[in-house]
């Protein structure tokens, strides 16, 4: 993989047109009012490092040896995220590398649940992680056991809707309702089905509600990334 070298010193929030970074967070505060003005869809990066090392919004809840061997399955569109695996074998997805170490320093990577908390499990690498990952993972595997082709924009890692609800992209075996992949579990018990459309600056999801008999088409907020 090419090394990442951002000039990134701080975490901004960003807008669909005009990308800016923004931090994990507990939500959005205004999901409900602005999802009745809404007029495009709030596009945030997580970027957890700065240059003077892991941001100090963030909270660390463990630290772990790991190694990080294959492109993560939940930031699709991010070639600086990772799947890995910890010396108690436990799996975290996406953890973050820091691009401002050199190539060759075995480093740490930070690990999030989702992008809705400031908690992270920091990985203290025990293995160099594999540069030949050059371009962001395309979900192609999450959709071929569905049978589906899709985008890494089509599957945000996490978006938050008009509702209030927060749904974090699934991990796994992915049920299949009304001939939809539900790709996304919600807080409220909730689940998305489908991809999220992005083709206008509004981007929507079709959400099915916790014990609902019928899904319906809610404005996404905020997609994380």
């Amino acid at each position: 993989m090419r090394p990442l070298v951002l000039a990134l010193g701080a975490l901004l929030a960003l807008t669909l047109g005009a990308p800016v970074i923004g931090v994990a967070q507990e939500a959005t505060p205004t999901a409900e009012t602005a999802g009745s003005e809404l007029a495009r869809t709030d596009l945030r990066y997580v970027v957890p490092y700065t240059p003077a090392g892991l941001n100090p919004g963030l909270t660390v809840t463990a630290t772990e040896e790991g190694i990080c061997g294959f492109a993560s399955s939940q930031a699709l569109d991010r070639p600086d995220a990772w799947d890995c695996i910890s010396a108690s074998s436990q799996v975290y997805d996406p953890c973050f590398e820091n691009p401002f170490v050199l190539p060759d320093d075995l480093g740490e990577v930070a690990c999030f649940d989702s992008p809705f908390s400031t908690d992270v499990v920091v990985l203290t690498l025990t293995q160099p992680l594999a540069r030949q990952k050059e371009a962001p993972d395309t979900g192609m595997s999450m959709a071929q056991a569905a049978g589906v082709s899709i985008d890494p924009w089509d599957l945000p890692w996490a978006v938050e809707l008009a509702n209030g609800e927060q749904c974090t992209l699934l991990h796994g075996t992915l049920a299949i309702l009304a001939g939809q992949v539900a790709h996304y579990g919600c807080v409220g018990g909730g689940t998305i089905l489908g991809e999220v459309n992005h083709q206008a600056p509004r981007w929507t999801a079709n959400y099915l509600a916790d014990g609902d008999y019928a899904s319906s088409l809610v404005d996404v907020v905020t997609a994380w990334s």
